[in-house]
């Protein structure tokens, strides 16, 4: 398993619960220190694939049950800290011309309860937003930044949404779960080769230091370094379906009053706007952004030189936008906040696959919105392993997995390399 963060933890563990001996081997200096690290942690179910409603709603299940999925006994006074599952209302705000039936009935179709509010109920449920419609969404410097609103607005709210309170922590949960189980972790082992055996499939991974980890398995969940091992594995060519690393920043100010996380406020996903907020603890809020059409992506060849300290451009272009629908908000004189990198598929919907190179697998392509789906990622990778280690193909006839929460079956074959690029919102909603 290369990969530490709250992906590869949970591999390992459901990998070493079912039998297999696992090594975890990732080139930071902790556990979830990565992309994990900054992570919003939303816990959503507004996707506009089946499996992508599903697998949230299913991880829900896991996250609100955490002691348990964990196998740890939530009585005991001696056992270390576990990460919360914190309850909090989520609001998509549609833009324009958004196919909101198709919306709501994945929502219906899974089971996920929810509720379309008008223009009135979104005002009096919440208060301390401007429910006026200002799409299309712009930066600070456009002469029409300030023009609006134009209308009103409805959206979909879903009550059983909410956030992880640290999603560092949730890595570690994970990762002490696999230890127990007999999991083997190496950190500050930077892979630098990926072996074949004469035969031609892996035969594990060469370290920096010059010694190599015997494998006839090996999973790639290395986050922004994935593309970067899949070179080194030689199996990029094969994969319809590529990724690339991405970097972000999310924004911290604080909340007005009606907003916070324990008077009346609730994550938003602001198509209209172009942000999504997040409420915290301490009367704080998150501040991230949707990719709308007139922020730039920033690419980036080498996440190991991202700068961690947000810009003046990304915060006035994120959290003004946030001040248009939060009046009362007070914006800081500077950046608060931090950056981090994704590591993101051209439709954003991850990969969870097998690849060309016999027994080399891959859980990639999941920053931004697939932390929430973490507890259920172990299980996909361990089922996936299990079928196409006992000969089955998984390319011609894909797979599914039991989601027994929820009691659905999940076609993996939605997460395939191979497939043509998924009809999303093409930006980190999904």
């Amino acid at each position: 398993m290369v990969g530490a963060g709250v992906m590869g933890a949970s591999i390992a563990l459901e990998l070493q619960r079912s039998g297999r001996s696992v090594v975890v081997v990732d080139r930071g200096d902790a556990v979830g220190a990565g992309s994990t690290s900054t992570s919003s942690a939303v816990v959503r179910f507004n996707y506009s694939t089946l499996a992508g409603v599903t697998a949230a709603w299913e991880s829900a299940h896991r996250w609100a049950d955490w002691a348990n999925h964990l196998g740890v006994d939530s009585r005991s006074e001696s056992r270390a800290p576990l990460a919360r599952f914190v309850q909090c209302p989520m609001v998509f705000l549609e833009p324009p011309n958004f196919p909101r039936m198709e919306a709501t009935v994945l929502l219906s179709a899974v089971g996920v309860p929810h509720a379309v509010l008008d223009e009135d109920q979104l005002a009096e449920r919440f208060p301390a937003l401007d429910t006026g419609r200002f799409h299309p969404p712009r930066r600070p410097d456009d002469p029409k930044f300030d023009h609006g609103p134009f209308g009103r607005l409805d959206a979909v709210m879903t009550e059983d949404s909410g956030f992880i309170d640290d999603p560092r922590l949730a890595s570690v949960n994970l990762m002490d779960a696999a230890q127990r189980h007999g999991c083997e972790l190496r950190l500050r082992s930077e892979v630098v080769g990926v072996p074949r055996t004469p035969s031609g499939r892996v035969a594990g991974v060469s370290l920096a230091d010059g010694s190599r980890v015997e494998a006839s398995v090996v999973v790639n969940a290395a986050g922004p370094w994935s593309a970067r091992l899949n070179g080194l594995a030689g199996v990029a060519d094969d994969m319809a379906v590529s990724t690339r690393p991405m970097r972000q920043e999310v924004h911290v100010v604080e909340s007005p009053s009606g907003f916070g996380l324990e008077d009346g406020g609730a994550m938003v996903a602001d198509l209209d706007l172009g942000y999504y907020v997040r409420p915290q603890r301490g009367g704080t809020l998150l501040v991230g952004g949707v990719e709308p059409d007139c922020d730039p992506l920033e690419w980036i060849d080498d996440p190991d030189e991202v700068s961690p300290t947000p810009t003046v451009a990304c915060f006035e272009a994120q959290v003004w936008r946030l001040a248009r629908r939060l009046p009362e908000l007070a914006v800081p004189h500077r950046p608060t906040g931090l950056a981090g990198v994704y590591d993101v598929t051209q439709d954003w919907v991850p990969i969870y696959d097998r690849t060309s190179l016999d027994g080399f697998y891959v859980a990639i392509g999941t920053s931004g919105n697939q932390f929430k789906n973490a507890p259920l990622v172990g299980q996909i990778v361990r089922d996936l392993v299990d079928a196409c280690e006992a000969g089955h193909d998984h390319d011609s006839d894909p797979i599914s997995t039991w989601c027994n929460r929820i009691e659905r079956t999940l076609n993996l074959g939605a997460f395939s390399r191979l497939r043509p690029e998924s009809a999303t919102t093409g930006t980190v909603l999904g």
